[in-house]
């Protein structure tokens, strides 16, 4: 088991003058001429930032993909730009791959003076240095930083963007040669965007020879700060030089109307993601909103911890990110505690976990991420007597329901209960139909909006774009439109479970907890929104006692052995509890989805019949090159983990529909990609198949 490279906070020094320095690369963070006017006349500049007009000039989005964050000069003056300037985009996507972050309150102190306002607010949001994307929103939003923290070599060819502008700012590529490979130059070349700009301080051959090699038009302009020459550059290749081209913007003027079928966790998320970003969003569903296992009163969102850092690991980490950020401004409180879960060792731990509570020092965890904590320690974080040790991890209690709810209450959202979706098809145009029968390459094209048919064939809405979101149905509602024609059904199982919710003070050892635990079984305090969300009297504590795993929910486990199960799990953490459930325990049954993999399935529903035109090679590629079908998307199978991964599924969905850069990176969006299984049985059978249109 390969375990990965950890992330350190990089100490900062100064060298005999006092300027920031790098005692791993010898070498001072900025130009001598000062760091502000380096960023303005080598990178916004070279990229066409001060221009008249300026690059970003009448953009919906525009983004800046940079190599060496260093003292976070270049973002910070791009940012102050982008403010100054009443040309400027709507949106700013700023992301910058970063190997040795410096700590935030060096980063304060290295801000220049004009700059010194906005380095505080980057401040106060620096991430932990863990590897991966982290993802930081400014200005309401339209300002949007991604820190990709590791190794460029590593981490550049997965991102998943495309750049309008680029900024090539390691150290000197003689102190840092990993910084300018050819093959980091070739993966920024991947996501360039067509006529995007690229800046640098180094004209060294070693540069500019690579770049004009991937399609780069390279010039040497006069330099700043008593460097001879700078080097401007414009992605202009002559001929195809990359299989998938990068992330297009979707254009101001289209039309951002969605649908989403299913109004439980993960379309209630989809909902807000696309309507945070200005669009109009039907919701329909055959119930109401929040309900089969989304009508969970509350649950624990939480990181997992693995000594190979493995893909759920990072999605976890990723997903309380997600969740953080799409919670609602106003009242959040009343819908997440965000003070952490205690994870406690059980009985299997070792076997299961693989000694998961040596993970936070194997991987240099910050103590905000995880720690581990004897029983003593985690007896005082939970409010009562614990008899394990285990780790403190990142996360939290979330009032599902409620959740959900506030999350369809979005303005833009639209809720169409009580409408069950037969079937989707594409608007009637036979345009469309000809362009598809000639092989057109019609991957980024809008096409006719989809339609939603009920079971007598009228339409209940229709839009550009649909998300299919309705949990175990999504797998009927694909085949009864015959967008999976000659593949198995999406492999999704029904996994159905059991909660209790008790009053706290039936429960003698739990009377006090305060926080969630989770080991054979959890238990967590009811927040006040959920209370109130399920009429339960006021002014009484109440806890939530969980959860069963059944295999069949046609014979759902008798009442009794659900409290005896759940209650077994929880004795050996916590002591005696009643053997029996009290009178006032209010019992909760809901079924989740659940996919063969256990990951969830979010992303564009692929076009089978394109793939098959690409021929048997493509059969052979990642997930996450699977051609689209434009504007259908799934997000489902969340299993157990919808409030960890629901808003993480939302934003990959929202990002890729608007052509932002991803929010993870390639390796797990194919993990997450719906058209996975489909992708993997073709690839057995070493052939593709012809699917209708």
């Amino acid at each position: 088991m390969s375990q990965p490279v950890p992330i350190h906070p990089e100490p900062l020094a100064r060298d005999a003058e006092g300027r920031p320095y790098s005692t791993r690369y010898g070498d001072i963070y900025a130009s001598r001429a000062g760091a502000l006017g380096q960023a303005r006349a080598v990178y916004l500049a070279g990229c066409g930032l001060l221009d008249t007009p300026p690059a970003w000039a009448g953009r919906a989005q525009f983004v800046v993909l940079e190599t060496g964050f260093g003292l976070g000069t270049n973002f910070l003056a791009t940012w102050q730009a982008w403010l100054d300037d009443p040309q400027r985009s709507s949106t700013l996507h700023y992301v910058s791959v970063e190997l040795h972050p410096l700590a935030a309150a060096d980063l304060l102190a290295c801000a220049e003076p004009a700059l010194r306002d906005l380095a505080q607010e980057l401040a106060a949001a620096w991430p932990p240095p863990v590897r991966g994307l982290h993802q930081l929103r400014f200005a309401q939003g339209r300002v949007r930083l991604t820190l990709a923290l590791g190794d460029v070599r590593e981490l550049l060819p997965r991102l998943e963007l495309g750049a309008d502008a680029i900024y090539l700012d390691g150290f000197a590529p003689a102190r840092n040669p990993a910084m300018w490979e050819p093959g980091v130059l070739k993966g920024a070349a991947r996501l360039a965007r067509p006529g995007a700009r690229l800046a640098s301080y180094s004209v060294a051959g070693a540069i500019c020879n690579p770049l004009r090699q991937a399609g780069f038009e390279v010039r040497k302009l006069q330099g700043y700060g008593g460097k001879a020459e700078r080097l401007q550059a414009a992605y202009a290749p002559r001929w195809r030089t990359r299989r998938v081209e990068p992330r297009a913007a979707l254009p101001a003027a289209a039309d951002r109307r969605a649908m989403v079928i299913g109004a439980g966790l993960a379309g209630a998320a989809c909902a807000q993601a696309l309507a945070s970003r200005g669009w109009v969003v039907d919701v329909l569903d055959a119930g109401h909103a929040a309900c089969g296992a989304s009508a969970l009163p509350a649950g624990l969102a939480h990181v997992r911890l693995s000594p190979d850092d493995d893909r759920l690991a990072r999605l976890t980490r990723a997903g309380i990110a997600a969740l953080r950020d799409a919670l609602p401004a106003a009242g959040r409180d009343a819908w997440w505690r965000g003070d952490g879960v205690l994870l406690l060792d059980t009985g299997t731990d070792s076997a299961s976990r693989g000694d998961a509570g040596s993970v936070p020092q194997a991987l240099a965890l910050p103590r905000d991420v995880a720690h581990r904590v004897d029983a003593t320690q985690a007896s005082a974080l939970a409010g009562v007597s614990l008899h394990r040790p285990g780790l403190w991890a990142a996360g939290g209690i979330a009032a599902a329901g409620g959740l959900a709810q506030a999350w369809l209450s979005t303005p833009g959202v639209r809720r169409r209960d009580a409408s069950h979706v037969h079937r989707l098809q594409r608007a009637p145009c036979p345009g469309w139909a000809r362009s598809l029968a000639s092989g057109a390459d019609m991957t980024t094209a809008n096409g006719p909006p989809w339609q939603a048919l009920d079971g007598d064939g009228r339409v209940l809405a229709q839009a550009p774009v649909c998300i299919v979101a309705n949990a175990l149905d999504a797998s009927r509602l694909l085949d009864a439109s015959g967008l999976a024609s000659g593949l198995p059904r999406l492999p999704l199982r029904a996994q159905a479970g059991q909660a209790f919710i008790v009053p706290a003070a039936e429960l003698g050892p739990l009377r006090g907890l305060r926080r969630g635990i989770l080991g054979d079984g959890y238990a967590l305090p009811l927040p006040d929104a959920a209370v109130q969300a399920c009429g339960l009297p006021a002014g009484t504590r109440w806890l939530l006692l969980g959860a069963t795993y059944e295999n069949d929910p046609a014979r759902p486990m008798p009442a009794e052995q659900a409290w005896a199960e759940i209650v077994g799990g929880l004795q050996s953490m916590v002591g005696a509890l009643p053997a029996t459930a009290p009178a006032a325990a209010r019992r909760f049954h809901g079924v989740r989805a659940v996919a063969h993999d256990r990951l969830p399935c979010a992303g564009p529903w692929p076009d089978w019949a394109a793939l098959g035109r690409l021929g048997p090679a493509a059969l052979h590629r990642p997930a996450y090159e699977l051609p689209p079908l434009p504007g259908l998307y799934l997000s489902a199978a969340m299993g157990s983990r919808g409030l960890t991964l629901a808003a993480l599924a939302a934003a990959c969905i929202a990002t890729h529909i608007e052509g932002e850069p991803a929010p993870v990176e390639q390796d797990l969006i194919a993990a997450l990609a719906p058209g996975r299984f489909g992708l993997r049985h073709l690839a057995r059978l070493d052939h593709s198949i012809d699917m209708p249109a």
